[in-house]
């Protein structure tokens, strides 16, 4: 009997496989900076992804394939831009030779979803590391960010972008009103 009903499923609804994203698409938002912070400063500002793999959403529910999700530009390049974004609006300039060098290092960011018996379970993570060198002065931060959430549907993926824009929003301004961070930039 229940060959028949799966036989009848399959010739009854040929277009209802589950359909998962290609890409995602991550958009940092950044509030407005104060131009006061940084006068007559320069820096030099690199990303670096140094995480393993290039997705940013792993989906494994049982019974079915793992689906890798990548984002569409990559993260570390959007994370970088925002911050030196920022900083721009901060008064911060920025020049390849300047003796002020930030570093930002993107360890970690992916949302993995899996499903219990009723429930989607999402757990977002996403790390980064800054280091800000000054001549012979550097200062290395790490900035982590989790957050877990269950509905009872497939989450979509504009779901999980806002849970991981969220968390490196967060995290990049952070890094723009922190105070030992502007005190090593603005150093002379």
């Amino acid at each position: 009997m229940k060959k028949i009903v799966l036989l009848a499923c399959v010739l009854l609804f040929p277009g209802c496989t589950v359909k998962y994203p290609e890409t995602a698409n991550l958009n940092l938002q950044v509030p407005v900076q104060s131009s006061v912070v940084y006068t007559r400063s320069t820096a030099s500002v690199r990303g670096h992804d140094a995480r393993e793999n290039p997705e940013i959403v792993v989906f494994k529910v049982k019974n079915e394939p793992v689906v890798k999700v990548p984002n569409l530009s990559s993260p570390h390049i959007v994370i970088t831009e925002r911050l030196a974004g920022g900083l721009r609006e901060q008064g911060l300039q920025f020049e390849s030779n300047s003796p002020v060098r930030i570093l930002l290092d993107l360890n970690q960011l992916l949302v993995t979803v899996t499903k219990s018996n009723l429930l989607y379970n999402s757990e977002a993570v996403s790390q980064v590391t800054l280091e800000v060198i000054n001549s012979e002065t550097s200062l290395t931060k790490k900035y982590t960010r989790n957050h877990r959430q269950g509905s009872v549907s497939r989450p979509d993926i504009d779901e999980i972008e806002k849970m991981l824009n969220d968390q490196l929003s967060t995290i990049v301004n952070q890094i723009l009103i922190d105070a030992e961070i502007r005190k090593l930039i603005g150093n002379k």
